[in-house]
């Protein structure tokens, strides 16, 4: 029996600059606890989203080649490396406020992945990601040279960091790496097929957008300059 999947968006998607509720303690949980917290969210969204999609009568299953799917594909791409340069800071960064940004990105992205991949499985294309990305952008490259993706080089320097330099590189690389999630997130709301994408594109790139301006007013407050973005 065909079930829908572009109904289950019933309330709004997290907002990513929701401030914690304790705040008492700017560092917050280690990264350990972040990570397992995230972990249980991506599971719990994927969970809900099941859940929900079984209940609408509208038919949309977008192909393997389609700009849904393959948006979810490579955006969940680029949500684990930003939580992985978000993991970095945690463990070795100090400031209280890039804490707080690095701890709500690893959070709400690890729970977007696990709703981008409950979409995905359902359209029955989990497991199916090439090996060549962005071609639903017209844009054919391998998948870690995605746009605003850090090399190996560039994680390897975020990782080596401390002090003043990890700040400045984590704030740099983000601010790049979200550049490019939000021009993602434009094209796929602009042009894909279902409520699902067209949803969670427009929630994605309004969250990164505002992480954006957060970082580099972080910059020039300390004395850094602004990153410039083409958005």
């Amino acid at each position: 029996m065909s079930t829908s999947i572009d109904e289950r968006d019933a309330s709004p998607p997290l907002d990513a600059h929701e401030p914690p509720a304790d705040t008492a303690d700017r560092r917050g949980p280690g990264p350990v606890m972040w990570i397992a917290m995230g972990l249980a969210l991506l599971l719990l969204g994927g969970a809900i989203g099941w859940r929900i999609g079984k209940t609408s009568n509208e038919i949309t299953i977008p192909g393997a080649t389609s700009v849904d799917v393959g948006f979810f594909e490579d955006m969940t791409t680029h949500h684990n490396q930003a939580i992985a340069m978000a993991s970095i800071y945690l463990e070795h960064g100090t400031d209280p406020l890039l804490r707080q940004v690095a701890n709500e990105i690893l959070l709400y992205q690890a729970s977007e992945i696990g709703v981008m991949n409950n979409y995905v499985s359902e359209w029955g294309q989990a497991g199916n990601a090439p090996t060549v990305a962005m071609r639903w952008m017209g844009m054919s490259m391998p998948r870690d040279q995605m746009m605003g993706m850090a090399t190996k080089e560039q994680m390897q320097e975020l990782g080596d960091a401390r002090g003043a330099q990890l700040d400045d590189l984590f704030t740099t690389l983000m601010i790049r790496h979200h550049e490019a999630g939000v021009q993602m997130a434009d094209y796929a709301h602009a042009r894909a097929t279902t409520d699902a994408v067209r949803t969670w594109s427009a929630s994605m790139a309004d969250g990164q957008k505002g992480e954006i301006a957060e970082l580099n007013r972080w910059r020039v407050e300390h004395d850094l300059p602004a990153v410039k973005v083409n958005l």
